[in-house]
């Protein structure tokens, strides 16, 4: 499946970062969709909706390598960032961005996926 840049899935545990990353990321022209359910953002990624994994530091590992592992198969030209808290590489994402680093770094990670 071709991969769209503009598309986001965002997704995370912590509601309120969750609508703040939203609204950010709609206010610059990106189609979004959030969840904080895994097997919401599962059912997303295996429905073929390809561009950017948005992974939020608020998940827990296992189900930030599992969400990337099931992005990878469904749509492998699509790109993962990671949100962090603590500046680090990304261990199974393409880049991330440093969460305090504030909205405008947060969109130019996306586009720049």
């Amino acid at each position: 499946m071709q991969a769209d840049h503009r598309k986001v899935i965002s997704v995370g545990t912590d509601a309120e970062l969750l609508w703040l990353r939203d609204s950010v990321l709609r206010s610059a022209g990106l189609d979004v969709l959030t969840t904080a359910e895994m097997k919401d953002a599962l059912r997303i990624i295996e429905g073929g909706h390809c561009g950017v994994l948005l992974l939020c530091y608020s998940l827990p590992l296992p189900a930030r390598k599992r969400l990337a592992q099931a992005f990878r198969e469904s749509c492998p030209q699509g790109r993962i960032v990671t949100i962090t808290n603590e500046k680090t590489e990304p261990e199974f994402a393409d880049s991330f961005v440093y969460g305090v680093e504030g909205p405008q770094a947060l969109i130019e990670a996306v586009r720049n996926a």
